[in-house]
């Protein structure tokens, strides 16, 4: 009896961590941000080089990437393929990059299409990163957006993840719209607007887009449920044996 317990305590143990575990991740479904606006109706950016935005992670917790995106607000195939790249601001070192295929192949979510990392990003709280896309002045993405202060993450063009910047009046400097020259990639785009609370939304990021489960997070929970479920069979049998 106590080591049918010991067992059935041990089963609950590994699904909590697995429990536990997520509850500490970056919200399923997240993005850096969502236009506000049908940036198809702005006047159209023909700039060819890297266009993107510098923005200020939250203080919170430490937000995840797994998923890079290019911006397709019609759903039209796009007609070239885009390197979407993450820089680390403190540094200038690129800690992902990914390659948003030509065609309609990468799924369409909230006017992206996104190209899943080979591992998942984990960025750090309170530090600045650098999101941008090549262009080719073909595949429409619109121009530059931006809220207006006081901002507490959607007033104006833009409605910003609380999971990744950080918002709240007086935090609207933290986040820049960021562009270069494609023979500087893959330097990160070191010129600036001086237009506050902005980005060119051509690159995005987000964390599990496409909601499927890990093969690691379903084998956790798999050892965890088995356990209790061969615990509970064992039981029965030594019952019905006395």
């Amino acid at each position: 009896m106590k080591k049918s317990i010991i067992h059935i305590i041990g089963g609950s143990a590994i699904c909590l961590a697995f429990a536990s575990s997520a509850f500490a991740q970056t919200a399923d479904g997240s993005i850096l941000y969502t236009p506000k606006v049908d940036v198809t109706s702005l006047a159209q950016n023909s700039f060819a080089g890297t266009v993107g935005g510098i923005f200020l992670t939250t203080y919170s917790y430490y937000p995840q990437v797994n998923y890079l995106g290019y911006a397709d607000p019609t759903g039209a195939a796009l007609v070239n393929s885009h390197v979407v790249t993450l820089w680390d601001n403190s540094s200038g070192a690129v800690i992902a990059s990914a390659t948003v295929p030509a065609g309609t192949a990468a799924p369409l979510i909230d006017g992206f299409r996104w190209v899943q990392l080979s591992s998942t990003v984990t960025l750090n709280y309170g530090s600045y990163y650098v999101i941008g896309a090549q262009t080719y002045g073909v595949d429409l993405w619109g121009d530059l957006i931006n809220n207006t202060a006081v901002d507490n993450g959607n007033n104006g063009q833009i409605s910003w993840s609380s999971q990744y910047v950080q918002l709240g009046s007086g935090w609207e400097f933290t986040r820049a719209g960021r562009y270069d020259s494609a023979a500087d990639y893959p330097g990160e785009p070191p010129y600036q607007t001086s237009v506050s609370d902005s980005i060119y939304p051509a690159a995005n990021l987000g964390y599990n887009i496409v909601p499927v489960p890990e093969p690691a997070t379903l084998t956790i929970a798999g050892i965890g449920a088995a356990w209790l479920l061969g615990v509970v069979a064992k039981r029965k049998r030594i019952s019905s044996q006395d």
